[in-house]
């Protein structure tokens, strides 16, 4: 699914473009990218004159790559491109030596203390090919060798702008229709900022300070979980000036297309049964998927298809990869879900759509660490949301 990946390492494997988010140019290139590139310098990145701005993404991508690096030059920005491709990511990924894949990129880490914004572009055009068949041992060494940078990323200064590039080939990915997904996009990319701010900075403010939330579905979910005062993340596509100075690392990032607010409940306070008719596991449908949160720990968890994807992945880790990490609403009104045909596409940004997570939820101000910050998360479709007893989401749709 559109950036809710198999890891908890999301926004981290984001901000590396190790090439989750990816895609073949196609139908992409009929769009005007000097005038999508202007909007996300001026609006969503908010390049400043001297900063430090680094352009990632594939061979596929360097049309909107440039377009956005002459962007933040006319903005005052001292530009860097870094280029990748879909041969050297799937080598490293299926076929490098795996006593190398044990070395962490600290440099990494050094040359990111630098940097002011970082704009990333899928690296590969190909996401379901990218690690095919590649043993679930091996991508979580791969994420292990990553974690170190989470750590640290709260007292980075980098601001980071992801965008997904949408393409026949990552429509493919998850069953569907090129056209649908790549006009879908687009137009998701292109709706209102401030009308999503708007109604994320209402919902936000009916959330803070309140005690519990639960969450029922059509499908038979039924969960509640204590907020706790935890701080609530709202990505509206914009990096304002006052996000820019926040101490939060996801306060400084942005996703394209945007709308989400997201928390990290108390850990030990989940109780109640999740229903899932369909979800995704690395880009393969996972059916019929049920379990229960007992004192905030997934029980009892079953699944018709996909069963053995869901838990190679979780084995493969250690900590708290079965506790509840963390909880999101979708505010984007282009952003869809898709199940027509046998697709099984499922966005956190979809409005009305909701998520509950299990894993590593450090990012978000939570408690819960695993081993390569381990994370998966689970689309509640339909859902009704109550806030200390007031429905804010009314069968997967807002309640104004």
């Amino acid at each position: 699914m559109d950036r809710v990946l198999r890891s908890g390492g999301m926004l981290l494997l984001i901000l590396l473009s190790i090439g989750l988010l990816s895609l073949k140019p196609a139908i992409a290139q009929e769009k005007n990218f000097d005038e999508l590139a202007h909007r996300v310098v001026t609006a969503s990145a908010n390049v400043k004159p001297g900063e430090v701005v680094v352009i990632s993404g594939g061979k596929h991508t360097i049309p909107l790559m440039e377009a956005l690096a002459i962007e933040s030059m006319k903005a005052g920005g001292m530009v860097t491109m870094f280029l990748s491709s879909d041969k050297v990511s799937h080598y490293f990924i299926a076929d490098l030596q795996e006593k190398y894949l044990e070395q962490e990129p600290r440099f990494f880490a050094e040359w990111l203390k630098q940097v002011d914004v970082w704009i990333s572009l899928p690296e590969v055009s190909d996401i379901k090919a990218l690690d095919a068949g590649v043993p679930a041992s091996r991508l979580a060494k791969i994420d292990k060798t990553n974690q170190f940078i989470v750590g640290m990323l709260d007292g980075m200064k980098a601001r980071q702008v992801s965008l997904i590039y949408p393409t026949d080939e990552r429509a493919k990915a998850f069953g569907l229709d090129g056209a649908t997904y790549v006009n879908m996009i687009w137009e998701a990319i292109g709706v209102d900022y401030k009308q999503i701010a708007d109604s994320g900075e209402k919902l936000k403010k009916t959330l803070e300070g309140t005690k519990t939330v639960r969450v029922t579905s059509p499908s038979g979910t039924d969960i509640s979980f204590r907020t706790g005062n935890r701080p609530i993340f709202l990505d509206d596509g914009v990096i304002s000036a006052d996000k820019a100075k926040s101490k939060r690392f996801i306060d400084r990032t942005a996703g394209l297309p945007a709308g989400t607010l997201t928390l990290a409940p108390v850990e030990d306070s989940a109780t109640g049964k999740v229903v899932v008719p369909k979800a995704d596991c690395r880009y393969e449908p996972m059916t019929d998927v049920s379990f229960v949160f007992n004192k905030g720990k997934m029980e009892d968890f079953k699944a018709a298809k996909g069963a053995n994807c869901f838990q190679q992945l979780i084995s493969e880790s250690s900590g708290a990869t079965n506790q509840i990490g963390s909880f999101s609403i979708g505010l984007n009104p282009a952003w869809k879900v898709h199940e027509e045909n046998g697709a099984h596409y499922y966005t956190g940004a979809g409005l009305g759509v909701v998520f509950v997570s299990i894993g590593d939820n450090e990012l978000f101000g939570g408690k819960n660490k695993a081993q390569g910050t381990f994370g998966f998360g689970f689309p509640i479709i339909g859902a009704t949301v109550e806030v200390d007893g007031k429905v804010v989401v009314k069968d997967g749709k807002l309640v104004n």
